[in-house]
C-alpha cells in the first residue's frame, strides 16, 4: 500500500498536540511539518511506516555512512526539507517586517567530534538557496557532547541538564545585532526539552526577542486504548 505523501503545509502545535510534548512551554509558538511514529510502534515497518518516518530516518543518517551508497538519501532529505520550507513561508516579507534570524538547533555531538552532523545548518542554507533570499543564519549554538541523541537513549536528559551542556558562540551569534524574531529549526520535537533549553539560552543573549520553533516533524505515540471498544457500549 502506497504511503500518503508529506503534508503540503506546516501545522501549529495547538491544544490537541501540546500534551504530547510535556516540556514545551505553554506559550511556545511552534510549527511542524510531519508526524513521526517511533519504530517500536510501527509493527516492524520502521522507516516504511510513513513518509515522515522515511524522511526523518534519512535526515538523521550518521556521518559514518558518508562513504556508502545510501548517503545520497540523506542529501536528498536535506534538500527536500529545504525546498519545502522555502515554500512554507514568505521569507522576503518576514525579513522586511521582522528582521528574522534563523538558528539551527545543534546536534548532540560536540563540534570536535568527527561525527558532528550539521544537518540543520545545511537545511537553513538550502532554504536560503531555494528561496533566493539572503537570510540571517546564525550557527551559534553547540552541545558539549555529554548526552547521546534523544532517539538513541531511554535515559533522557532534563531541560536543565541540556541547558548546562549548551554553549553560545558570540562571534557567530552576534548578540549586539539583535533580530526582531528568531526561528529555531530542529528536525524533531519529542518532549520539548531541547526547545526549552535552547530558548532559555537564547533569552540570555536576546532577552526581548521571541523564539518560534520550526520542526521537520513531531513525535506521536499511539493511543493505548485505540484497540478497545467504547466502554460505554459494554
Amino acid at each position: 500500500m502506497k504511503k500518503p505523501p508529506m503534508p503540503d503545509r506546516l501545522r501549529v502545535i495547538g491544544e490537541l498536540e501540546h500534551p504530547d510534548h510535556p516540556h514545551l512551554p505553554g506559550d511556545a509558538r511552534c510549527y511542524f511539518w510531519g508526524e513521526y511514529t517511533p519504530y517500536e510502534h510501527t509493527n516492524g515497518q520502521k522507516w516504511d511506516f510513513s513518509a515522515t518516518n522515511q524522511l526523518i530516518t534519512n535526515l538523521k543518517k550518521k556521518k559514518d555512512r558518508e562513504q556508502y551508497y545510501d548517503w545520497r538519501y540523506k542529501i536528498e532529505a536535506i534538500d527536500s526539507v529545504a525546498r519545502n520550507f522555502a515554500k512554507f513561508w514568505k521569507w522576503d516579507k518576514l525579513d522586511r517586517r521582522h528582521r528574522i534570524c534563523l538558528i539551527p538547533a545543534p546536534p548532540s555531538k560536540s563540534r570536535r567530534d568527527p561525527n558532528y552532523d550539521p544537518r540543520m545548518l545545511q537545511v537553513l542554507e538550502g532554504i536560503a538557496h531555494h528561496s533566493g533570499i539572503e537570510l540571517d543564519i546564525r550557527d551559534c549554538l553547540s552541545f558539549s557532547g555529554r548526552f547521546a541523541a534523544s532517539h538513541e537513549s531511554d535515559d533522557r536528559p532534563t531541560p536543565d541538564d541540556l541547558y548546562e551542556e549548551l554553549s553560545f558562540d558570540e562571534a557567530s551569534g552576534a548578540p549586539d545585532d539583535e533580530p526582531g524574531l528568531i526561528f529555531l529549526f530542529d528536525d524533531m520535537l519529542t518532549t520539548g526539552a531541547h526547545y526549552l533549553a535552547i530558548s532559555r539560552k537564547l533569552e540570555e543573549y536576546f532577552p526581548d526577542v521571541e523564539v518560534m520553533g520550526q520542526f521537520v516533524a513531531r513525535r506521536i505515540l499511539p493511543d493505548p486504548f485505540a484497540d478497545f471498544d467504547d466502554l460505554d457500549d459494554i
